[in-house]
């Protein structure tokens, strides 16, 4: 029988806390910059997660009417789907009020953004198992995901080179994870199809470790100051989802690699105090 903690611990991984917390720690990073020194929205980082827990509680339910749950995070969502559409309710109605108290820019960004939000979900409605959207929705995700996190920091603030450069890593990086996830997914379940599947082991590895030899010469070539310790802390994340990619066969066991996939989004919080 678990114990408690680790009980507690496996039903806030299942609720999708954990990329909360990271989409949060994340969005620090781009808030800081360009010196370290940026002025951080706390109301804005409220919403983020608010935001981001929604649409991934959203995004499963919505999984589960296309078909049987395939994991356990899926099955998690179907047993306790009552529940989960009354924290959408609470969470969604606490977000309204918050957005009183954003400034007019981020207001503007998120109703833009929610469109294309709203054009994914119609999308995801799709019922023909054979369509494309199945294997590129690696893609959608890792956008969807990315861009509330740089662009809400970004949208009031002047960005330069290094900047744009750095979101444009950051997006590769949420890519290579979930790569990794559907390489795993892919060795549980041969006849699933995603992105990984698509593409074959191969070009899969080549991707996981083009990635990270792309940032290592961001790094490499970046400038000084604040700047530089993102890339090395985004250097940083793509070293760490590389070596779950590799060291599969310990970390397959019990999907602790889900564990370890979603806690490198933490890693931006190692500069919160830079």
């Amino acid at each position: 029988m678990k114990n408690k903690p680790t009980h507690l611990l496996q039903i806030l991984h299942y609720f999708s806390l954990d990329v909360v917390a990271g989409a949060v720690l994340s969005s620090v990073m781009f808030w800081k910059m360009p010196d370290g020194q940026g002025k951080i929205n706390g109301v804005v980082l409220i919403i983020l997660g608010i935001c981001t827990w929604i649409v991934y509680i959203f995004d499963r339910l919505l999984d589960n009417l296309k078909s049987q749950p395939q994991d356990t995070r899926h099955q998690f969502h179907y047993d306790n789907q009552y529940y989960l559409q009354m924290v959408i309710i609470a969470l969604s109605t606490l977000a309204l009020f918050l957005v009183f108290f954003l400034p007019e820019s981020v207001i503007i960004f998120g109703i833009a953004f929610s469109v294309v939000l709203l054009l994914y979900f119609l999308l995801l409605q799709k019922k023909t198992i054979a369509s494309a959207y199945h294997y590129y929705k690696e893609i959608a995700t890792a956008l969807l995901y990315s861009i509330p996190i740089f662009g809400s920091a970004f949208v009031d603030k002047n960005v330069g080179f290094w900047q744009y450069l750095s979101a444009f890593i950051f997006i590769l990086l949420v890519h290579q994870s979930i790569l990794v996830f559907s390489w795993y997914e892919m060795q549980e379940m041969p006849g699933v199809k995603n992105f990984a599947q698509k593409v074959g082991e191969k070009q899969v590895r080549l991707i996981v470790i083009g990635i990270t030899a792309f940032i290592c010469i961001t790094l490499l070539t970046s400038i000084e100051g604040y700047m530089r310790k993102v890339f090395f802390v985004e250097f940083l994340m793509a070293c760490s989802t590389l070596s779950i990619f590799l060291f599969s066969k310990q970390l397959s066991v019990k999907q602790h690699y889900r564990w370890l996939g979603e806690l490198v989004f933490w890693l931006p919080g190692l500069l919160i105090f830079s």
